[in-house]
């Protein structure tokens, strides 16, 4: 019985080919616009859901709180007096200070991000892996402070002026530039964080943005129990006036956010596209043309069942919808992970003239795929199945005669 019933759904399924075949041109139309339909939704899909994995596997790494001045709305230097007395609160480990900020290359034309740390430390342990150590000489050797390691967009455009080695940094009120070496330059793995950095010696960032002796940037707050970060960071706000936390999970959640925001901004700018292939694809399929109700009449005539005509229909339909959904997954999937998903990108990423040109993670949602194929296949099987039945349950004689 089995293999009676497989032989039936084979011969089905070759007499649906041969009549895709029959009305080729028709059918090419469909598939074009359902393959770009796919396409469009499923590359959106994909760079959010990839992008949102980047950002969370890499926010593991992110300080328990942040603690930062605010007045007037804007942030401000930190005095390193609120140290001990950050320190005190009971479940704080331990707080650290931060040197960072931008600085404006007009030659460039281009926003680095500058962050000051002990460059020693990245020569060890976990840190080693992840820099490409250059063996220059170095050029300055007065100061030990002037060295630097810089991300891979930073060493590209400083190649292109001939500053791979290092780089004088140059501002109107200083009575001279200050050359910091290049010792080194950031992974291409970890592009999406460092493409833009700058990483200074403490002293030599402090000097870069011209920071004053005893202030700080913004201090980092570490919590050996998760469970007590938000409470810290609540007793942080009410004891000290003018300054704000920000935890990892509040970081987390807005790169979700922001991410979800922008793929439902992208899709909807696309709505009014997505709704014109739709209506077009409903139109095409759904209206039986002259040729096709005569062939139902003439199947019906002969002795075929209507479920027997039915699935020839929704083979058709299967056919049909799998190719397209399957062929516009394979292109996004393309698209996003080996072209990198030109001008996408800068959409979710943002603009720059230094944007990270990293490679995404393929990550690919079931939920995602379920949800393509719900968008797709089922209501083009639906536009497709419901003309023909309507069409097989009439009297053959009247199909025939009244097409």
């Amino acid at each position: 019985m089995t293999l009676g019933w497989l032989e039936k759904q084979r011969n089905i399924i070759d007499y649906s080919l041969q009549s895709l075949l029959r009305r080729w041109s028709k059918n090419i139309l469909i598939l074009l616009i359902f393959i770009l339909l796919v396409f469009t939704v499923s590359s959106v899909l994909f760079i959010t859901s990839s992008l949102t994995r980047e950002m969370m596997l890499t926010s593991g790494e992110l300080p328990d709180i942040t603690v930062q001045r605010i007045i007037g709305g804007r942030q401000v230097n930190m005095k390193e007096e609120l140290i001990p007395e950050i320190e005190k609160i009971p479940g704080v480990e331990a707080v650290e200070t931060r040197i960072w900020g931008y600085f404006f290359l007009a030659i460039l034309k281009a926003n680095f991000t500058v962050y000051g740390m002990d460059l020693d430390l990245l020569a060890e342990e976990e840190y080693q892996q992840i820099v490409d150590w250059k063996s220059n000489p170095p050029r300055n050797e007065t100061n030990p402070d002037f060295r630097m390691i810089v991300g891979q967009g930073v060493y590209k455009l400083l190649k292109d002026i001939q500053m791979e080695k290092g780089y004088l940094f140059y501002q109107p009120g200083w009575s001279e530039p200050i050359l910091f070496d290049i010792i080194g330059t950031f992974k291409t793995a970890t592009e999406l964080q460092s493409n833009d950095l700058m990483v200074l010696q403490n002293e030599g960032a402090r000097r870069v943005l011209e920071l004053p002796d005893g202030e700080f940037t913004d201090l980092i707050v570490h919590v050996p129990n998760p469970e007590e970060i938000d409470n810290i960071a609540l007793k942080i706000n009410h004891t000290f006036a003018g300054l704000r936390t920000i935890t990892r999970e509040q970081i987390q959640n807005t790169y979700a956010s922001v991410f979800g925001w922008k793929s439902a901004f992208v899709l909807s700018i696309l709505l009014v596209a997505i709704f014109s292939f739709l209506i077009l694809i409903w139109d095409k399929a759904s209206g039986l043309s002259f040729e096709e109700k005569r062939e139902i009449g003439i199947l019906k005539a002969i002795g075929w069942d209507t479920d027997v005509v039915l699935s020839v229909k929704l083979w058709e339909g299967l056919i049909i919808s799998g190719v397209s959904s399957f062929g516009g997954i394979m292109l996004a999937y393309a698209y996003i992970y080996y072209l990198r998903a030109p001008g996408l990108k800068e959409i979710f990423v943002g603009w720059s003239t230094i944007y990270p040109s990293f490679k995404l993670i393929p990550e690919v949602d079931p939920k995602f795929i379920l949800l393509i194929i719900t968008i797709s296949v089922i209501p083009y099987l639906a536009v497709t199945v419901f003309p023909a039945w309507k069409a097989a349950i009439c009297d053959p004689d009247t199909v025939i005669r009244n097409n």
